[in-house]
């Protein structure tokens, strides 16, 4: 089959801050604040994430 799409597995976490998405893998992807829905692109830089915050090293 030709047309046969490689599905990836993802993961949603929420925050008290906002919510994250993740591969599988262990990267973050994306990360949504709250209240307003900033969109943050995490794909390209190395983070932690957790209920405090965004740790950018």
């Amino acid at each position: 089959m030709s047309n046969v799409a490689e599905l990836k597995p993802w993961e949603v976490w929420e925050f008290s801050w906002g919510s994250a998405m993740k591969h599988h893998s262990g990267r973050w992807e994306k990360a949504f604040l709250k209240p307003s829905g900033q969109e943050i692109d995490l794909s390209k830089l190395d983070v932690i994430l957790h209920d405090n915050g965004i740790e950018f090293y």
